[in-house]
């Protein structure tokens, strides 16, 4: 996904306060949204609650308040997507006869990027012959219609015209743009956050981290169709982690190690609470079981990727971690990735090939992550 540019319009319709629950999923999906509003649809809800939501300037008109003209055309000239949602029976029998008389309509045929509409109307005008003409018009050139739920009605009715729930909208955007189904059917094992060994039944030895790659793994690899097992390293030690993984690991099409595994653990682990009162304290540790040097010695089409925190030499012993584990891919990063919601990150290949992502937030080093292992994984 990673910034693609999607234009949601936003017609007058009661419903076009759920459009905002919609633009704010997209931007949580690392979307680039650009609103649209109608002049019935902004006397709803007002373009600052879009603007907050999509962190960018909402377009409500085709000449801006100086007189200037809106570009139109270069408004819609590098969208992947034009969304409509809701849209009302008015917009499209404009839509359908190719008429332009709003900032809306305009750009939406100006558009030639995939398009869809999202029909939200009471239920006359739902089922109203010249409706259906318009909305198979529409899709004769290329339009995706979604179709709308029954239920209650803002009028008081109940029957067809309802605004389907946002997920639905979701996932006809996914599908639309190739997102969706890249991962149906495969199983994905994700492994997150840091290992804890136990020096007594108070005190662990673990590490710093967050755990925010290995949660923003999860939901790529869910929105592109996987069936993912999670594994929280967190309340786990490296043999209870291995257990788990092990667990589902023979039918698995790949096991992503974003887990900070704990690389020592105590020899001897006290029965009772370590007391305070030494002024220096001596602990035997021993080096833990390399649990992707394991698993790539158990694999049969298993698809392995691991990842490379170093404080130098960052390329190099990335380098000599992919080979050395026997790894399909590696993700590079330095310590500064900690505990932030961003990082830099070299994506390795057993092949030697390279791909550095640089300074973006986790979820879109995630998604990039995701669809390099569906496309190993469909190969």
């Amino acid at each position: 996904m990673r910034g693609r540019k999607i234009i949601v319009g936003v017609t007058g319709g009661i419903a076009c306060y759920k459009a905002v629950s919609l633009v704010s999923a997209l931007r949580q999906q690392d979307f680039k949204v650009q609103v649209v509003l109608t002049e019935n649809a902004a006397k709803f809800v007002t373009p600052v609650t879009f603007r907050a939501v999509s962190r960018q300037p909402v377009c409500t008109a085709e000449f801006a308040a100086g007189g200037e003209p809106v570009p139109h055309i270069g408004l819609v000239e590098d969208a992947a997507l034009f969304v409509i949602a809701p849209a009302t029976a008015n917009t499209i029998a404009k839509l359908a006869n190719g008429l332009a008389d709003n900032i809306l309509t305009a750009s939406f045929l100006a558009a030639r990027c995939p398009k869809i509409i999202v029909p939200s109307m009471n239920t006359a005008m739902w089922e109203n012959p010249l409706t259906q003409e318009n909305l198979q018009k529409l899709q004769k050139h290329g339009v995706e219609i979604i179709e709308p739920a029954a239920g209650y009605l803002a009028c008081g009715a109940s029957g067809a015209g309802r605004y389907p729930d946002t997920k639905i909208i979701l996932q006809k955007i996914q599908e639309t743009l190739g997102f969706a189904a890249k991962l149906r059917g495969k199983k994905i094992i994700i492994t997150g956050g840091g290992t804890r060994e136990p020096l007594d039944p108070v005190r662990v030895l673990t590490n710093n981290s967050s755990g925010q790659m290995g949660l923003a793994l999860q939901d790529a690899a869910e929105k592109a169709g996987a069936d993912v097992v999670y594994i929280d390293a967190a309340a786990l030690d490296v043999q209870g982690l291995k257990e788990k993984i092990a667990a589902a690991f023979a039918d698995a099409d790949a096991l992503i190690m974003a887990a900070a595994v704990s690389d020592y653990r105590a020899v001897q682990v006290s029965r009772n609470k370590i007391k305070s009162a030494p002024k220096k304290l001596t602990i035997e540790l021993a080096k833990t079981e390399d649990l992707l040097k394991y698993f790539a010695g158990q694999k049969k089409k298993q698809y392995l990727v691991g990842f490379a925190l170093e404080s130098e030499d960052l390329l190099k012993n990335a380098e000599q971690k992919l080979r050395e584990k026997k790894l399909d891919l590696i993700a590079a990063n330095d310590i500064s990735a900690l505990s932030s919601a961003e990082a830099t990150v070299i994506l390795l290949d057993k092949s030697g090939v390279a791909e550095t992502l640089e300074r973006l937030p986790k979820t879109q080093i995630a998604a990039r992550i995701i669809e390099r292992v569906a496309a190993a994984v469909q190969a």
